[in-house]
């Protein structure tokens, strides 16, 4: 499928705890400054990151745009991007591009909402609203993880689909869930959701979920499907 390729190649390291409970990363055997992320400061082992520089100085800033569970000797390592904004700009890419077909068929032109007090939807075309979920992994322990967010994202979709708006305009709800680590963590999730689950798919909502997979280099569209039919069977 699709691969969007970054303009410069992410930087990787080693995302750790310094001195005052700091977040750092070394580069070239030095610490530097690293903008915190979600994930960051929560477990007492380092983990391998990858960054983007967004200051050329001498005390260069730097963005972590993902991060692995993998040991850091690893060579090849499975990446999360902890950024849901930047993942959400590159499905729009994927939609753009028209890799989404199955999903949205003859949906014309599709595009970002930049204003979303109305709508509160991230993309919108003729005939369909979608709503962009990336669940980021909350830390529980050193080496293991909660997924968050899903739980809300549901609610926050019936209310959506109750809206005057929606109601006005009568289009196809699709609530696309972004996994990136295997699709494992999405039965976790709609184990505390049913209650809600069962609310949104008798009002029409639409529940999809689209494998990524972040590298140094790009992002991947590896995969997406429906799972509006089975999500309540398991």
């Amino acid at each position: 499928m699709e691969k969007y390729k970054f303009d410069r190649k992410l930087q990787e390291t080693v995302l750790k705890i310094g001195t005052g409970q700091q977040t750092i990363i070394i580069i070239d055997g030095e610490e530097r400054k690293v903008r915190c992320p979600v994930f960051a400061g929560t477990g007492a082992r380092a983990f391998p990151c990858l960054v983007e520089k967004v200051r050329e100085t001498e005390n260069a800033v730097y963005d972590v745009v993902a991060f692995s569970f993998d040991d850091v000797d690893k060579k090849e390592k499975d990446w999360i991007c902890i950024q849901p904004v930047f993942l959400e700009q590159v499905i729009g890419v994927f939609l753009e591009k028209h890799q989404m077909e199955d999903m949205v068929k003859d949906y014309g032109n599709i595009s970002r909402v930049t204003d979303t007090k109305d709508s509160g939807f991230d993309f919108e075309s003729e005939n369909v609203c979608m709503e962009i979920k990336v669940p980021i992994p909350v830390a529980v322990g050193t080496d293991s993880c909660t997924w968050n967010s899903f739980h809300q994202a549901v609610k926050q979709m019936i209310g959506y689909r109750n809206s005057s708006y929606c109601k006005e305009k009568g289009k196809r709800i699709i609530l696309l869930t972004i996994c990136q680590h295997g699709t494992r963590q999405i039965q976790s999730m709609i184990d505390g959701s049913i209650e809600e689950l069962e609310k949104a798919t008798k009002a029409g909502i639409e529940f999809w979920i689209a494998e990524t997979k972040t590298g140094p280099d790009g992002v991947e569209l590896l995969s997406y499907c429906d799972i509006t039919c089975n999500i309540l069977n398991g």
